[in-house]
């Protein structure tokens, strides 16, 4: 992970590590001249007594401070910048491999996970680098300037001094290993919570009309306390290390006191040897004490590191083959046809969503999918924009299979318009260029015009400038469908996909979404999923589903003479729309 971390993200920005370095080497030397005044000072003024040295070897440690500080704040600003930019990197790898992963590789993980691992493992990584990575190399580099002092004052006194070295290095080890488990699974538990905040979040409604609050807060109690266990054993594992560090430290104290007391009396050892001697040891130890506590930190985010390139390696399972074609389409084309497919969402192992399908669209052509709940309307779509291969059988588009073309070029072809549409909180402008991205603003206006949505968009507060709010829940339903309208409509895609874009709107805005979308059919191939049969009674076919088979096929008038599937749930939704009708005093 360390390798991976350093060739991929860090190596790149070599001008600001060689910077930070040679900030890093100046302010540990200065340390280390801090720590060796001390030997000319004790011998020149307290010893001697040359006053002289009053002036000179204060002037003298103001300027390794002074010259300690700047390369110290050198070194934070490269260091954390360095960090700051290596985090945004990983930040844009990890979405840029989770948007291009297939619909099932998405659907199979929550969005909460995903966003406590871009927001709080990156935290991780971030720390490791700036407090971590960057401060033992500072630390060790530091420590290694005040024990040069040592070893130039006195090398028996530091030998002893350091002998308990690999103590302190063993049970920094122990910590760690301890630590980066409970960071993992801290982690985990994280990516539950997030998830869990998410879901609440999105059904707010449902729980607040089910009075379901004490529930939805029980469960994230719960989830709530199980993360804490592990940030508690990790918070024991950091704590541990700065005392056992000292406690170590205070033997290796205890015996080169005594040990130096010993050369004194024997005359082996000058008090100004000793003075300089004691200030680099006793300064050595704060870098002993931080190493042992930012190798935690790194080790945290080397845990976290292992969650994020699992992220950023995830693999689409739908991707262009070797040698995928762009999917050119004849003048006037846009023939769409499924021969013989079968597919399943759990594989061959799964319960069928579709067995055996044939259909033969022609180009131009207006046909309906109708059925039950989970007969396999949606599946059809989803097939023909690739969201999943089927388990057999191929579908083309004017004589090409769909699966031997580019991903990109066979869903430039298509324009979706669902049920629910699908708005960002961007501006009205934005949200429809969606369709065709640098589509200029006459040629927006044109698409929502022909949408019939330009009238309503000049009456917004900014009027394509306006934002929609999340989701677009500034605007009405029918604003919302029109707006999906007109991305479609500046898609100009010669096969259309529908959805039942009105059956969850009023009266009023069904018309006028209607309305729009027989502008939008014209001219082009059109597969609508209906739910309301009253909708496709003009359709040139309507192909009856039901688990996963078409049962039935004809035009409305046929279906109705045949006396089968179609005409029960026909009937059937009839009934309903009288029932609410005459449930309604106002209809």
């Amino acid at each position: 992970m360390v390798g991976r971390l350093v060739r991929g993200y860090v190596t790149r920005r070599w001008p600001t590590i060689a910077a930070a370095a040679a900030c890093m080497i100046v302010a540990s030397a200065m340390s280390g001249a801090m720590a060796y005044v001390s030997d000319p000072a004790t011998k020149l003024i307290f010893l001697q007594r040359d006053a002289r040295m009053l002036a000179v070897i204060p002037l003298a440690l103001l300027v390794i401070i002074a010259l300690r500080a700047i390369a110290t704040f050198g070194q934070d600003v490269l260091l954390n910048s360095l960090a700051e930019r290596v985090v945004a990197d990983v930040q844009r790898d990890m979405f840029r491999s989770q948007i291009r992963l297939d619909i099932g590789a998405m659907n199979a993980s929550h969005s909460g996970e995903l966003i406590s691992g871009f927001l709080y493992d990156t935290t991780l990584l971030r720390n490791s680098i700036t407090r971590g990575a960057a401060g033992l190399g500072y630390q060790l580099v530091t420590f290694v300037a005040y024990v040069a002092v040592m070893f130039y004052e006195d090398w028996q006194l530091s030998l002893i001094s350091i002998a308990l070295l690999p103590l302190v290095a063993w049970v920094t080890g122990t910590l760690s290993r301890s630590l980066r488990k409970a960071s993992t699974r801290s982690m985990e538990e994280s990516g539950v919570l997030s998830k869990a905040l998410s879901e609440a979040l999105s059904g707010r409604r449902i729980i607040k009309a089910y009075n379901l609050e004490n529930h939805a807060a029980g469960l994230a109690d719960g989830l709530i306390a199980q993360r804490l266990r592990f940030l508690l054993r990790a918070v024991r594992a950091r704590a541990a290390a700065v005392p056992a560090t000292d406690l170590i430290g205070g033997f290796a104290a205890a015996l080169t006191f005594a040990y130096a007391g010993y050369q004194h009396f024997h005359g082996q050892l000058e008090i100004n040897q000793f003075m300089a001697f004691l200030a680099a040891m006793l300064l050595a130890q704060q870098p002993i004490r931080t190493l042992s506590q930012l190798w935690t930190i790194a080790t945290e985010g080397m845990a976290a590191a292992r969650r994020i390139f699992a992220i950023i390696d995830a693999e689409p399972a739908i991707a262009d083959r070797a040698g995928a074609q762009p999917l050119v389409l004849v003048p006037g084309g846009g023939r769409v046809r499924f021969n013989h497919v079968s597919f399943a969402y759990d594989g061959e192992a799964g319960v069928p969503a579709l067995t055996a399908i044939d259909l033969d669209i022609a180009p131009g052509s207006k046909i309906a999918l109708v059925g039950p709940s989970g007969a396999g309307k949606s599946t059809v779509f989803n097939l023909l924009l690739r969201f999943y291969e089927p388990g057999r059988g191929t579908i083309a588009i004017d004589g090409q299979d769909i699966a031997a073309v580019t991903l990109t070029s066979l869903r430039e072809h298509i324009a979706l318009v669902t049920q629910e549409p699908i708005l960002f909180d961007e501006s009205v402008a934005d949200n429809i260029a969606l369709g065709r991205r640098g589509a200029s603003r006459e040629e927006i206006v044109a698409a929502a015009t022909a949408a019939a949505a330009d009238g309503f968009i000049r009456a917004l507060p900014q009027g394509y400038d306006t934002r929609v709010g999340e989701g677009g829940l500034k605007l009405s339903g029918g604003q919302r469908q029109r707006l999906a309208i007109a991305r479609a409509m500046l898609r100009d895609a010669p096969i259309l996909l529908l959805d039942e874009a009105t059956s969850a709107l009023d009266t009023e805005s069904e018309r006028q979404v209607q309305e729009a979308l027989d502008r939008l059919m014209k001219g082009r191939t059109t597969i609508v999923i209906a739910h309301r049969l009253s909708t496709v009674r003009d359709a040139d076919c309507i192909h009856v589903m039901d688990r996963g088979r078409i049962v039935e096929s004809g035009n409305h008038a046929q279906l109705l003479a045949k006396g089968g599937l179609y005409a029960r749930l026909y009937s059937h939704g009839l009934a309903e729309t009288q029932e609410a009708a005459e449930a309604d005093p106002a209809s």
